[in-house]
């Protein structure tokens, strides 16, 4: 839960597992945390070992975001929860 559970974790993660993702990209997926907030969580992330940054030396420099095999298991979980969620009957969860 201290690496899952952190505030834009699981979006973030969720959005990276579709495929290699540009920083900018990523950040219009999550609406709502600032970009600060995004390279924290992304720096976490990655010293966690669940996503990879590349850095392609193009003008101007592109970076890169990317799940490792270690991620791929917390997506596991991630959906397990979704799953989860999705099958609680109406009203538990406020929308």
């Amino acid at each position: 839960m201290r690496i899952l559970g952190g505030k834009w974790t699981g979006s973030l993660l969720w959005h990276i597992n579709e495929g290699p993702v540009r920083f900018n990209d990523l950040a219009r997926m999550v609406g709502g945390a600032s970009k600060k907030m995004i390279t924290e969580r992304l720096r976490f992330l990655e010293t966690k070992g669940l996503i990879s940054r590349h850095v392609r030396e193009t003008s101007p420099v592109v970076v890169e975001y990317a799940i490792t095999p270690l991620g791929e298991t917390a997506i596991r979980v991630l959906d397990e929860l979704r799953e989860w969620s999705e099958s609680l009957p109406e009203g538990v969860v406020d929308q």
